[in-house]
């Protein structure tokens, strides 16, 4: 167990770090607003890859972040609850209200792919992107998620793309490096080795040999995995992936539940270990206490790539503390390529400090007694598994 205190040591020290020369990077007068442009607003955007309950914390971080520093006002009442996956009501209210002199949310600006198949995805994008290069009516793009990123952030258009909550954009192609996006008007926040940092952390505490994912298998779905991370690490230290693929975002929820409850059953009979990935489209809190079962029953312990997913019934996860500073952090950079017109220079890296999960009643299902150390370290325990 001092290997698991060891490992989260390093990563206090880093989040503190980068947060500190981050803010540091991005300029020492953010705070103040910029001339008005002939006495408009800055007008914002937003586009999401789906509904996401990462996305809607995001942004009520952004929007926290930017009143903060004094670039919104009255942001108080924003209609936001933890583990909400809506953004659309939030847009709504920033759009109908009146949040200071210097920014407003465009009410017609709000764009989503959630539910959409290859060809919708193409017509949403022609469409977000005449209105970005003809209209011109939006001075910069708010963009959560890989897909949406990838999308949006494209050369057809010189607005400004702000990209978060990505797995990986540098391995997406939304930017060209950790440190600086390399494009004019495309900028992301980048969290390297997050995941990496989460299997090393499920290894040092089970020793695991046979490693259980199960992703959908496309270039988004390998993102939203981390797949590169846990391959180079599965690599380093000797042990197996057993993966099984599952569309993300179908439609037909019900058949989604079933796809996943068969590959569940199917690895728990295959591996001592399971890392569950992101389904951003799939809605899986409901149906997580039943995709637990199989695990349950062959004594295999979970980690979550998402916190969230401990309180029903996942064993653990190693997250984001919290979203305010990265929401500060980001604040900063949309501040920042508003008054320079370019995010080229601008820093993308934030790392924030970990937050430790754990569930007590998934523990004892699989007969697993948390040693000391991790329960000191450890941020939230819940001691049931909540049903939502």
């Amino acid at each position: 167990m001092r290997r698991f205190i060891t490992k989260l040591l390093p990563l206090l020290m880093l989040a503190v770090f980068f947060a500190t020369t981050a803010a540091a990077a991005s300029g020492k007068d953010q705070s103040s607003p910029p001339p008005q442009q002939q006495g408009k607003k800055w007008r914002i955007g937003y586009c999401e890859s789906t509904r996401f309950v990462n996305y809607a914390e995001h942004l009520y971080a952004l929007v926290r972040g930017l009143t903060a520093l004094g670039w919104l006002q009255g942001t108080e009442q924003l209609p936001y609850t933890p583990g909400q996956e809506d953004t659309r009501a939030m847009w709504e209210w920033l759009a109908s209200h009146n949040v200071g002199p210097y920014m407003e949310f465009a009410a017609t600006a709000y764009y989503s792919y959630d539910g959409t198949n290859q060809h919708t995805q193409k017509r949403k994008t022609d469409e977000i992107t005449r209105r970005l290069s003809q209209k011109k009516d939006i001075d910069l793009m708010i963009v959560m998620g890989t897909v949406a990123g990838k999308l949006v952030a494209n050369d057809r258009h010189n607005v400004p793309v702000m990209v978060f909550s990505t797995s990986n954009a540098v391995a997406a192609g939304i930017v060209k490096t950790v440190d600086k996006s390399g494009r004019d008007h495309v900028w992301a926040h980048m969290y390297p080795n997050r995941f990496r940092r989460q299997i090393e952390v499920f290894h040092d505490t089970f020793a695991f040999k046979r490693l259980g994912m199960v992703y959908e298998d496309s270039p988004a779905g390998r993102a939203l995995a981390a797949l590169n991370d846990a391959e180079a690490l599965a690599r380093e230290r000797k042990f197996k992936i057993i993966r099984l693929f599952v569309q993300d975002n179908q439609q037909d929820k019900d058949r989604f539940f079933n796809e996943m409850l068969a590959a569940h059953r199917k690895l728990a009979g295959e591996v001592d270990a399971m890392y569950m990935t992101i389904y951003p489209g799939s809605r899986k809190f409901a149906m997580l206490p039943a995709l637990m079962e199989p695990f349950y029953a062959k004594k295999i312990p979970v980690f979550t790539q998402l916190k969230g997913e401990v309180q029903f019934g996942a064993l653990m996860s190693v997250a984001d503390a919290d979203f305010m500073g990265i929401g500060l952090f980001g604040a900063e950079a949309i501040i920042a390529a508003l008054k320079n017109g370019s995010t080229r220079n601008l820093p993308q890296r934030y790392e924030s400090t970990p937050y430790i999960v754990l569930n007590l009643e998934a523990a004892r299902k699989i007969g697993y007694r948390p040693p000391f150390d991790i329960l000191l370290v450890a941020d939230r325990i819940y001691r049931t598994i909540d049903r939502p």
